[in-house]
């Protein structure tokens, strides 16, 4: 249930076209990722029967970097639009069917018992399949009132029934304000990664979430599945209206499936692109937040980041000895042996096969990283840059196969990369190792630095390298 805000799309619009430095900052890497290497991430808007958020959902999603399609629900319904085609399914807030019957729940009947093919098949048949195959769904107020009633959340018992309900805010009036939010560090869902509080605004009258089960809402704590809350003027969580607008059972804003790849919310993030959207933008400004994102646009930059992630060609991670194969279906033949045991035979062929594709593919990415270095890129950059460490020359975000690396030297084979914290993850830690192995079989020496070595000893980080040099010079494989 929710108010629509027709001059946001607008104005998130007129942004678009009107302010490239503005926006230039609020795209997200996964954009230059997708265009670059991979198709697009897809988002899927629903529209029609009276949801009216469409256009900010859109909007969201292109700032984001994904490619966003709105369709009335009657094309996907009648087999004119697959669900299927998309990576993540959007359901936003409106008042679908004007809240006869209670919020969500007339369309959500629409998905469960309205057949859309002879084999009698239903849109929630197809939304159970499409969260199978990994993809995602997310609901937004009377989305994520739709998401509840149908079933889809919390769905502890995995069999799409309804288990928790969305009802009238103890206020027992709409209610339409900003409030803060803290997210569950329990929680698995990627829409969250990185992100502790956020502030959005909230504008519905049916947004209490009610567990009448008690067994029920501990499996849903004890998994962490209530992943936002709201808080209080102090930073705790909070029943106290109206910092709680609604009364919510956990002062729960937010519930994910146990997957993590089913989300719904009651506040707006979509309402928030801008930093211009906040009311006390003005103030924030002089107080010295400088960032042109709205925080709600994390959520959308999240989730493509992480679907575009996922078809990076990534190598392979280390194996022990004769563990089975690799991934290599970025790669052009096979190794000659089980990686990690077997011989190097036929990885340079791998790395370097089609390599002028490969670097035509990365370009792209190249500059944009390039213009979006952190601080310890630039730091490190502006202290190897037109041979002033050793007379060496060093490359900048340059291509090496399927990979892009932060500096190299070409007349010494070295790469140096500058890690931020997204590089102590285990995900990301196995990607980096199995990047190593696969780059030092070539004969690279590679070397990696945290920013805050870069930052707070450089002297020693220089002297490193220039190390790293010296040991490459003297290697004559190098």
């Amino acid at each position: 249930m929710a108010q629509a805000l027709p001059f946001l799309a607008q104005n998130t619009s007129a942004m678009v076209q009107n302010a490239p430095q503005a926006v230039h900052k609020v795209q997200s890497e996964a954009q230059t990722v997708t265009t670059a290497l991979v198709s697009p991430v897809r988002a899927l808007i629903l529209t029609g029967f009276g949801i009216n958020c469409e256009e900010e959902f859109a909007a969201a999603y292109r700032l984001a970097g994904a490619e966003a399609t709105v369709v009335h629900l009657n094309q996907v319904l009648h087999g004119q639009v697959s669900i299927h085609d998309f990576d993540i399914l959007n359901f936003p807030g409106g008042f679908s069917f004007g809240d006869d019957l209670g919020s969500g729940v007339v369309l959500a009947n629409k998905l469960r018992y309205r057949q859309t093919a002879a084999s009698g098949r239903t849109l929630l048949d197809d939304i159970k399949q499409f969260v199978a195959a990994g993809k995602f769904v997310l609901g937004i107020c009377n989305g994520f009132q739709v998401l509840v009633k149908l079933g889809l959340l919390p769905n502890l018992s995995g069999d799409v029934r309804p288990e928790v309900t969305l009802t009238h805010n103890t206020s027992g009036r709409y209610e339409d304000r900003w409030v803060k939010l803290r997210v569950n560090p329990r929680t698995q869902t990627p829409f969250l990664k990185g992100i502790d509080t956020l502030e959005v605004p909230v504008r519905h009258g049916e947004g209490r979430l009610v567990i009448p089960d008690e067994a029920v809402q501990q499996r849903i704590e004890a998994a962490g599945l209530n992943c936002l809350s709201y808080l209080d003027a102090n930073g705790d969580g909070t029943s106290v209206y109206p910092f709680n607008p609604n009364g919510a059972a956990l002062n729960c804003a937010g519930l994910t499936d146990p997957t993590g790849q089913v989300f719904g919310l009651m506040p707006h993030p979509e309402a928030f692109l801008s930093a211009y959207n906040h009311p006390d933008w003005a103030r924030r400004r002089r107080a010295g937040q400088t960032d042109e994102e709205g925080e709600g646009l994390r959520i959308f930059k999240n989730i493509v980041a992480h679907i575009a992630h996922s078809r990076l060609p990534h190598p392979p991670s280390p194996l022990s000895g004769g563990e089975g194969e690799p991934d290599n279906s970025f790669l052009v033949e096979k190794p000659a042996g089980d990686y990690g045991t077997g011989p190097t035979a036929g990885i340079e062929g791998r790395l370097t096969a089609d390599r002028n594709n490969w670097e035509e593919k990365l370009k792209p990415f190249g500059r944009h990283m390039r213009h979006h270095a952190t601080e310890a890129e630039d730091v490190l950059w502006q202290a190897v840059r037109d041979r002033q460490l050793a007379n060496v020359k060093f490359r900048r975000q340059h291509t090496i196969g399927p990979f892009t690396v932060d500096f190299f030297s070409p007349d010494h084979q070295l790469i140096v990369e500058v890690d931020g914290g997204v590089h102590a993850e285990t995900e990301q830690a196995e990607y980096d190792a199995g990047r190593i192995v696969e780059l030092e079989k070539l004969g690279y020496q590679l070397i990696r630095f945290s920013n805050d070595e870069v930052l707070n000893s450089l002297p020693s980080v220089l002297q490193q390298i220039q190390t790293a040099l010296t040991k490459q010079t003297s290697n004559p494989t190098a």
